[in-house]
């Protein structure tokens, strides 16, 4: 059954909520940014200085697991698979290396508050 933008929301937000992205000990920092046009299959997702390919089509989900911190810090991107709602996960260290989709991710939850 294909995925929806509501659905990503809700994922993130219930994982949000459980504390699954707390991945920092003491750490209460965490942002979660939504791309709200899914990626295509066969998209270079460029993080840093690093290359990946997208395999399906998917919804981008990026996990900044230390809001607001300089430098490189630990982050976290998720592509959840619009045909079946899988997540490929990628922990990484920088953000988005093409400033045109960087532009594109839309604030989900900022520290403190719940998804919405």
């Amino acid at each position: 059954m294909p995925i929806t933008l509501e659905h990503v929301k809700e994922v993130t937000a219930k994982a949000h909520v459980s504390g699954a992205y707390k991945r920092l000990k003491g750490r209460e920092r965490v942002a979660v940014f939504i791309k709200h046009t899914p990626l295509k299959a066969g998209t270079q997702l460029r993080i840093g200085y690093n290359t990946y390919k997208v395999d399906q089509d998917a919804f981008l989900v990026f996990i900044d697991l230390v809001h607001d911190a300089n430098f490189s810090h630990p982050v976290v991107y998720e592509l959840h698979n619009l045909k079946d709602g899988s997540i490929r996960t990628i922990e990484e260290e920088f953000p988005i290396a093409d400033p045109e989709l960087e532009r594109s991710l839309i604030s989900h939850i900022l520290p403190g508050k719940e998804g919405k």
